[in-house]
């Protein structure tokens, strides 16, 4: 073989190698996220790119947020937002289902209380793709996703850090007196003075086997110091605001945030241990005529869009540098309430109705 001939076989050799090295474009388009959005397109293509999407979110919060995914994602053409995040809504929507009632809302945000029900209904559907080869093929500059944020039985994805702290009327409470620890609730100073949502929020230290004993001492800890049960979380802020009580433990970080900065006289503390769920789950319904668009939404709030779920919902990772908690959760424990521990929710939160003497207990 000359010389000539040598080089262009070496060449046809390198060739042969780079294109086994490099994926063609079709095998791109093959990726879980790319079939992700061409079926997401199919679906929009026939409701004429209009989404209706109900969060648990203020509309100040959700709105702006829906809005870009609109922009990321061209094919959708509308999305109406609305707010559902009352436990006696859900259970309505869900007679009217069980009704044979078409829903409104395309993706709808159930919460977690109302899991039990809807699944038992067969509301909640498998998604049309594989949540964790997606969370493999995200586009590039996407942000990674925790592992942890995938549901086992892949039913659904958590797509926000709910953390939970303390909060205090600081003109009622003075700065030597403020309280910095779990421990500060069960203070006889505060006896009879202090509220707690009975709507379990700190399952993250129930379920955490480094917290767990702690906590559930702390639970009866509260009962002894006779506590006020209040259900609502913008509730009792506004009591806590109003000067009605001084003190609110158990209280979640986006609602508080959210009254601090439209002015209310609150402070707010993450004492150590910090509890956090991996929230924000959004199930596949049933009813859904856009099964693979509710599925890119619930991937793209978990990913790309945690800045504009910290800016606008409060509800960014304390890990994450981008997130307004970084800096006050920077050095403490975080207990984690992940996927596992939300499928546990129903134990979680009889054993937590037991302590609290709560009526209706199963």
């Amino acid at each position: 073989m000359d010389g000539i001939k040598i080089w262009r076989y070496l060449f046809l050799l390198i060739g042969l190698g780079l294109g086994a090295l490099t994926p063609s474009p079709s095998a791109a388009q093959g990726s879980p996220f790319n079939q992700l959005v061409e079926t997401s397109k199919a679906e929009m293509a026939k409701k004429g790119g209009k989404l209706s999407v109900a969060m648990e979110w203020e509309q100040s919060e959700g709105a702006p947020v829906v809005e870009a995914f609109k922009r990321d994602f061209p094919h959708i053409k509308e999305i109406n937002y609305s707010r559902e995040s009352r436990a006696e809504h859900f259970q309505r929507i869900l007679i009217e289902l069980q009704q044979g009632k078409p829903l409104k809302y395309d993706i709808m945000h159930v919460s977690s209380e109302s899991w039990p029900d809807y699944r038992k209904a067969g509301q909640f559907v498998k998604p049309p793709f594989d949540y964790s080869k997606l969370v493999k093929t995200l586009p590039s500059g996407w942000d990674p996703i925790d592992p942890r944020a995938v549901d086992p039985n892949g039913y659904f994805l958590a797509t926000s850090g709910l953390a939970r702290g303390i909060a205090y009327n600081k003109d009622q409470v003075a700065p030597d007196k403020a309280p910095k620890s779990w421990e500060d609730c069960l203070n006889p100073m505060w006896r009879g003075k202090f509220l707690y949502d009975p709507r379990p929020k700190l399952t993250a230290l129930q379920h955490d086997p480094r917290t767990r004993e702690a906590h559930l001492k702390w639970l009866k800890g509260i009962m002894e110091n006779k506590v006020i049960l209040g259900r609502g979380q913008s509730e009792n802020l506004q009591k806590i605001a109003s000067g009605e009580f001084p003190l609110f433990c158990g209280v979640n970080y986006h609602s508080a945030l959210r009254i601090i900065d439209q002015g209310a006289p609150i402070n707010f503390v993450f004492p150590d241990p910090l509890p956090l769920e991996f929230g924000g789950q959004i199930h596949i319904g049933k009813w859904s005529q856009t099964p693979a668009t509710t599925q890119l939404f619930i991937l793209w709030l978990a990913s790309e869009a945690q800045e504009l779920v910290e800016k606008h919902g409060y509800r960014g990772f304390p890990w994450s540098p981008k997130s307004r908690k970084y800096a006050m959760a920077k050095g403490k424990y975080v207990a984690i309430c992940d996927a596992e521990c939300v499928g546990m929710s129903q134990k979680y939160d009889d054993e937590h109705a037991n302590i609290l003497k709560l009526p209706g207990v199963r």
